[in-house]
């Protein structure tokens, strides 16, 4: 902190005239083989950590740089001291230039900056007849890019919503994501409404019963006991939210110190900017499963009736973002309070993206817990090939796989009887989308939130717990399930009723 501000890093132009010094060495150094081999990352960028030790003076670092041909340093602060994310002036392979720094005794180690997308939606509508929506698995010469998959709604970013659908199209932003200036500046973010007034008395939300995983999770039951609480902050690392959607504004987190970028909400890493709007629809669907506002007369409630929802978004509107902007949310919830935190998303084969495995570590040591959706390739995870973070095995991580309303396990829907914690519905969920909507979802993107919700709600009832005593509650108190017997730790359904009930 300074000042007020969450300072992240700084960033270092290395000049053209040391580049041409350098581009000699650096070509000689990166043209020598290796046999590593990476899943999809960043071209040219490379995530470095260097020893606790290590002071990184210009006399020990600019040779390094000169060698590799570096054009730019992303020196992380704070909590991330030590880790630079570097980016390459040639075009060699970054697999070369990993090798030549693993070799330094000053690393601890070195790894490409790995893509993270969105889970796969499993919802998506079926092609209509004719020159529909280009929902996915559409071949081009079929569909109609301009067309919106929802009537009014510009979803996705760039179609045409035509009459009731908010001005037009939302321009998709570019730019590299995870941090930095985007090549051509987003459309203006809307402006942040104020704190809409608390209805009371409570009037029932009308759309509460088509949301029917709140009530397979135990929710309802769970109110009489606890409805949650306005302190406690959850946060959504994803695409954003819409933070001042009707059925999410009361329950959007305020910074008490908001710094130079006026980071009120949370805070927007594909950008740079502090107001992280949801450009998809994914982000604000998660949010709703935690906190939709109960008892406010409008569409559904979330796990939690009241609770603080921090928006991050390092997601782009095309649902990608990379390591660095995935680490950049995790330590700005972790500094903001944030005590749990929701992440429906992933990437395949990282099992070498030892900077977010650290990241999770990092939350651990400040008593946070991770929430991560399974992944929607109906595969085990505990085998090759897994999706991370959720196999991961940071002890502050839960890992969550999808039911249906008949308590079957989604069939899209990834497992694990050693890395996959437990299941939450996942299949039809009705939650909050942009623009005062609500839609059904499919994935385990939707039942990851559902348990992020459950362990806020319980914690808040208990804010003297660890992170340790909120996950195995949450693990002993689940519904078994037959369908998820030998494909999940607990072989069961969280059950949020349960857990507050089981303590008190």
């Amino acid at each position: 902190m300074k000042n007020g501000s969450f300072v992240l890093g700084e960033l270092i132009m290395v000049s053209k005239r040391q580049l041409l010094l350098a581009v000699t060495a650096g070509l000689a150094v990166l043209v020598l083989g290796t046999s590593a081999s990476f899943a999809d990352y960043v071209p040219g960028q490379i995530l470095v950590k260097y020893r606790s030790d290590i002071k990184r003076t210009d006399s020990l670092m600019t040779p390094l740089y000169h060698v590799l041909g570096v054009s730019s340093v992303y020196r992380f602060s704070g909590a991330m001291e030590g880790l630079e994310q570097i980016t390459l002036a040639t075009d060699e392979s970054i697999e070369s230039a990993i090798e030549v720094l693993s070799r330094n005794p000053n690393i601890e180690y070195a790894q490409p900056n790995y893509k993270l997308y969105l889970m796969p939606n499993e919802s998506a509508p079926k092609p209509k007849a004719g020159r529909g929506p280009c929902w996915p698995g559409t071949p081009p010469e079929e569909c109609d890019p301009t067309e919106c998959w929802i009537p009014g709604v510009n979803f996705p970013p760039g179609c045409h919503a035509g009459e009731g659908g908010g001005g037009g199209p939302i321009p998709i932003p570019t730019g590299e994501p995870g941090g930095g200036e985007p090549s051509n500046p987003p459309a203006e973010d809307p402006a942040l409404n104020a704190v809409p007034a608390e209805v009371t008395p409570p009037v029932a939300d009308p759309r509460l019963s088509e949301a029917y995983g709140i009530a397979k999770v135990g929710a309802p039951a769970a109110w009489d006991i606890n409805k949650g609480h306005k302190e406690f902050i959850v946060a959504v690392i994803d695409t954003g939210i819409d933070y001042n959607h009707e059925d999410l504004a009361f329950n959007v987190w305020r910074n008490p110190n908001p710094g130079p970028k006026n980071d009120v909400v949370g805070y927007d890493f594909v950008h740079d900017d502090g107001a992280p709007f949801d450009d998809h629809m994914h982000g604000s669907h998660c949010a709703g499963t935690i906190g939709a506002v109960g008892g406010n007369g409008k569409g559904v409630a979330g796990v939690n009736q009241r609770v603080s929802i921090m928006g991050l978004k390092f997601l782009s509107a095309q649902g990608e973002g990379d390591t660095a902007g995935a680490i950049k949310a995790i330590d700005y919830a972790i500094e903001h309070g944030a005590r749990v935190l929701s992440n429906s998303w992933g990437g395949k084969g990282d099992e070498q993206n030892t900077a977010l495995h650290d990241a999770i570590d990092r939350a651990k040591a400040k008593d946070v817990l991770f929430i991560a959706a399974a992944g929607n390739d109906g595969a085990n995870n505990d085998l090759a090939d897994p999706s991370y973070p959720a196999a991961f095995d940071n002890d502050n991580l839960i890992s969550v796989a999808a039911t249906d309303k008949n308590d079957k396990m989604a069939s899209f829907s990834n497992y694990g009887v050693k890395t996959t914690h437990l299941a939450a519905p996942g299949v039809s969920i009705l939650s909050t989308i942009p623009g005062n909507k609500y839609f059904k979802l499919d994935g385990t993107s939707m039942a990851c939130p559902h348990v992020a919700g459950a362990a806020a709600l319980l914690w808040s009832h208990h804010p003297e717990w660890n992170y340790k005593r909120v996950k195995e509650t949450l693990m002993k108190t689940v519904d078994p399930l037959p369908a998820l017997s030998g494909k999940t730790v607990t072989g069961g359904r969280i059950n949020v009723f349960n857990a507050l009930r089981s303590t008190d």
